[in-house]
């Protein structure tokens, strides 16, 4: 069975929409200042806590996952980005290729943590990390924001180049829905309880 590149994109671009969507209601909840965080430890620490976690893990093994190598072995092919770049191969002009190749290598700066977090902590235990012989190193949220915003960079230039396609990965959260609605609903209980 024949798959096309278009296909692969497709599923790999809702991915990254996924994950953009994800993202951001972490971001809601998690990076909105220290009082929605005192707010959501005195709602339910350790559910927030775990969710804060859950999320975090999620999107190293996303990241992980979208800059996999092209290939896990013979008729292994991975849904990523790499495999839209080996896909396309020559229907990328040669000054598209170059940039879509410099922001490539800026992924993969960004991501060189998340790969060994995931590849000794989340998607294996590594004897070492787990026996608190070896260290991690550490994961700081700036590689994160620029390792998705590098992501959402690469496949917005490929759905333009390969298929005259813009991409949007600033996503709406429905009404009621979103982490903001939550610390809404939770301040006006403390209100309420107080």
């Amino acid at each position: 069975m024949s798959i096309s590149l278009e296909s692969v994109f497709n599923c790999v671009n809702k991915n990254v929409i996924k994950l953009s969507y994800r993202w951001k209601i972490y971001c809601q909840l998690f990076d909105s200042g220290n009082e929605n965080i005192a707010l959501l430890n005195s709602s339910g620490r350790e559910v927030f806590k775990l969710f804060q976690q859950l999320v975090l893990d999620d999107t190293i093994l996303a990241l992980s996952r979208l800059t996999d190598p092209p290939s896990s072995g013979k008729d292994k092919d991975n849904a990523n980005i790499k495999h839209i770049l080996d896909l396309a191969g020559g229907s990328l002009s040669s000054s598209a290729s170059t940039e879509l190749n410099t922001t490539l290598a800026r992924l993969e700066v960004h991501v060189q943590n998340l790969r060994v977090h995931r590849d000794k902590a989340l998607a294996h235990s590594d004897v070492k990390h787990e026996l608190q012989v070896e260290v991690l190193p550490p994961i700081t949220y700036d590689e994160l924001e620029s390792a998705m915003r590098e992501c959402r960079t690469l496949m917005s230039k490929l759905g333009s180049e390969l298929f005259k396609q813009t991409s949007c990965y600033d996503v709406i959260v429905p009404f009621g829905s979103g982490g903001n609605d939550l610390l809404a609903l939770l301040s006006k209980a403390h209100a309420l309880h107080n």
